[in-house]
């Protein structure tokens, strides 16, 4: 793979840097597909959710329609929330475990040495994420509107800038939680636990308003979970209006800014000798 520089300039820095990113992009594309948890997490979850769905509680469960919501079916609100979902597992679960990886083999070391343009590495990473989002959602979209149908209400630019912002807040977060300095394991095992602690307790593919009834509690925990809040947003984009949960969209922008800054300064490039 092409050795890129992370941070600091370099003689020779700006000198083909165009070219060894979209180099860069291509490599790490092609290794993350090779990859089973970026297949399972990006690719094959939404599936796995639905069929999930379908077998536990209904294969009609998808064409039902919310009571507060007239003419917006299951599956129309799992379809984005899926996207978000995705968005979200790009970032805290494969960015995390992709860093700790690399930094393991030493390859996040030779990279930082190498005289090319600044973040070249970073920038490849928030491509190929958006690259893989993109691929999800159209897939499951697919085969989502051939099987159930179009929504009625369907604005996939506003879906498209929603799923930014959840991917700009979930790489904020895996470039902090992957830069720690953890060993390998430790990352295999806090990356898969916060996001699969944020998944279930967001609802776990199922609408948030169907907990109120039947499980108060986890509706409880649902209205302070980002995830949540972020799928909120996400679906609301994807029906061409504001979310309510907007200010703690906002929040979490913000938050991911901090945590931006943060990572600059204890992002563990070197790792143990």
């Amino acid at each position: 793979m092409t050795e890129i520089a992370l941070t600091g300039r370099r003689p020779g820095g700006a000198r083909g840097g165009g070219t060894a990113l979209w180099t860069l992009v291509r490599a790490h594309l092609t290794l993350s597909l090779r990859t089973p948890v970026v297949l399972l997490a990006v690719l094959a979850l939404p599936f796995a959710v639905l069929l999930t769905l379908l077998l536990v509680v209904g294969f009609r469960f998808p064409t039902i329609e919310f009571g507060a919501m007239p003419g917006v079916r299951v599956i129309d609100r799992l379809l984005p929330e899926m996207a978000g979902t995705v968005a979200a597992a790009a970032g805290i679960l494969v960015l995390t475990l992709q860093l700790s990886e690399a930094r393991a083999t030493g390859m996040l070391r030779r990279l930082r040495r190498s005289p090319m343009r600044d973040g070249s590495y970073l920038a490849a990473q928030a491509v190929v994420a958006v690259v893989l989002v993109t691929a999800s959602t159209v897939l499951f979209a697919a085969v989502a509107f051939i099987v159930y149908g179009a929504p009625r209400s369907w604005h996939p630019l506003y879906l498209a800038g929603a799923l930014l912002v959840v991917a700009y807040c979930s790489i904020s977060a895996g470039l902090l939680l992957g830069g720690m300095r953890m060993p390998r394991t430790g990352a295999r095992v806090a990356a898969p636990l916060c996001f699969a602690l944020l998944f279930l307790c967001s609802g776990a593919g199922v609408p948030r308003e169907g907990w109120e009834g039947v499980a108060p509690w986890l509706y409880e925990i649902t209205t302070v979970n980002p995830l949540a809040q972020l799928n909120d947003f996400v679906f609301a984009a994807s029906q061409g209006r504001l979310s309510d949960t907007w200010p703690a969209v906002a929040g979490l922008l913000v938050t991911a800014a901090v945590a931006n800054l943060v990572t600059r300064r204890v992002f563990d490039w070197e790792g143990t000798s």
